[in-house]
């Protein structure tokens, strides 16, 4: 299956104190942890980018079953080691739910796992694309060329277009996602999270605050694009003046 380039560095601080240095043995319970944070974050990324993608796994169109692609396909965190601060380092990979390479759900119907595998890893990117722009819009100094992309190891073509037509839309999911994460991880007191490399997204009140100001700005750009008003002279696109009357006829 395909590995991404997303690295998720984690740690769960220990609210008893605690340190290997005096356990007398590896202490399991903050790796528990560390899995369960992580899978947090595996599940709402795994959402943000794969939320009402439905396919079609009929014979025919006249008789198709049209089902959540997340019940073929998931996100699984790899876990690394540990770095030298005690940090745990996960990376992503897109997997099938199953062992076998088809999924079958009737009878004659049976959907090949390979065949979304691809645009699940496109989708992923796509995700983190507009955690970015709504980072870089959240920002006090503002600098949409500014963004760090040699962490996101995308395609050249991720940042052609700054805002997306189906903009509108991802917004919604994308706010309502952060509330949900924001929630899930108030179980972790004192942990430390990083998403996308250590230059990356440092998670925490601030990090939520700025994502939440980066949505209403994205929501304002995206109402005021909707509300200009049409062009009076179409043809003045493409560069040509507009044709006036002959000298003759003016009065």
């Amino acid at each position: 299956m395909v590995t991404l380039f997303l690295c998720c560095r984690h740690l769960v601080i220990d609210p008893c104190n605690r340190t290997p240095s005096h356990l007398p043995q590896p202490d399991r319970w903050l790796d528990s942890q560390n899995d369960k944070l992580t899978q947090i974050v595996c599940g709402w990324l795994s959402n943000l980018a794969w939320d009402g993608w439905r396919v079609d796994a009929g014979t025919s169109p006249f008789d198709s079953t049209a089902f959540d692609v997340r019940d073929l396909l998931e996100l699984r965190p790899e876990r690394g080691k540990r770095d030298g601060q005690g940090f745990r380092v996960s990376w992503f990979s897109v997997e099938r739910t199953d062992s076998g390479k088809t999924r079958v759900f009737d009878e004659d119907d049976e959907v090949d796992a390979d065949f979304f595998e691809c645009e699940a890893y496109q989708r992923i990117w796509d995700a983190v694309d507009l955690l970015w722009l709504i980072f870089d819009n959240g920002e006090k100094h503002d600098d949409s060329n500014n963004r760090c992309d040699s962490l996101c190891h995308r395609s050249e073509s991720s940042h052609e277009n700054p805002l997306p037509p189906d903009l509108a839309i991802r917004l919604l999911t994308a706010k309502q996602s952060l509330l949900w994460l924001r929630e899930s991880l108030g179980a972790f007191p004192g942990y430390r999270l990083t998403l996308f490399g250590e230059d990356g997204f440092n998670i925490g009140d601030a990090w939520f605050k700025t994502m939440e100001l980066g949505c209403e700005r994205l929501n304002e750009r995206v109402h005021a694009y909707a509300t200009q008003p049409p062009c009076a002279n179409p043809q003045d696109d493409f560069g040509q003046e507009p044709i006036s009357p002959p000298a003759d006829t003016v009065k």
